[in-house]
């Protein structure tokens, strides 16, 4: 393999592609190219060519199974390396098997927006408005223009753990972020039913007179082109502080 990734100049993809060739009916070939890059970086740092085998670590006592347990029950978002494995000297994976085994599961934070004390009852009881009229009107949501405001930037939103980029070789990706120049967008915008209202950018923040403006036109524009039975029928949300 050596041999061949050095004839192939380095090149992995095409040392993967000659070794499947000359050796394809004689021996096991590898799947990935990467296997001839780590077997090079192996020899240059003093290593065996042949990984050795991974350490199982040994299994751990029920006392001390339960011990663990108990400690992630009062510590739920400890670490199993700096917590758990160090607090009773066991091997990580051995605290990650454990769990496990007890259908225990690591989850994620979630971020939300956060509440001033006196903003909950005053959700609570639209949530429970809103529940009873669903539950008198299956199709009262249908009859509901929801509208909001966002403001975009030029550095965009995407997640780096839903975004991923598929190759045999690390193509050191970058996407630029952070911006020395920024400048941002406010945009409003509605729905209702299969319908789009808008969208409205809006230059500087949403204010008071502006928001009336909005109502004024845009928002009067639609509603005057409605039968008069889905007038009738039409409530408006918003979600709105005015500054």
């Amino acid at each position: 393999m050596v041999l061949i990734y050095g004839e192939c100049h380095q090149n992995a993809s095409l040392a993967l592609r000659t070794y499947r060739e000359r050796y394809n009916t004689t021996r096991v070939c590898p799947t990935d190219s990467r296997i001839f890059i780590r077997a090079v970086q192996r020899l240059r740092d003093g290593e065996n060519l042949i990984p050795r085998q991974v350490e199982i670590p040994p299994r751990v006592a029920v006392a001390q199974e339960e011990r663990i347990l108990n400690y992630f029950a009062r510590n739920p978002t400890s670490s199993l390396r700096r917590g758990a494995a160090r607090q009773f000297c066991v091997h990580h994976k051995s605290v990650h098997r454990i769990l496990k085994k007890n259908k225990q599961r690591p989850f994620k934070y979630v971020k939300v927006q956060a509440l001033l004390d006196r903003d909950k009852p005053v959700r609570e009881a639209y949530c429970e408005w809103l529940l009873s009229k669903v539950a008198n009107d299956s199709n009262f949501l249908a009859n509901v223009m929801w509208t909001d405001e966002s403001t975009f930037t030029r550095n965009g939103i995407w997640n780096r753990q839903n975004l991923r980029y598929w190759s045999q070789e690390n193509p050191q990706l970058c996407r630029e972020s952070m911006h020395q120049y920024r400048f941002a967008v406010n945009v409003w915008a509605g729905i209702h039913g299969d319908q789009i209202i808008g969208p409205v950018f809006i230059e500087g923040n949403l204010n008071g007179p502006k928001f009336l403006e909005l109502l004024d036109d845009t928002v009067a524009d639609y509603v005057d082109g409605l039968s008069l039975g889905a007038n009738s029928r039409l409530w408006f949300f918003f979600f709105f502080f005015f500054l």
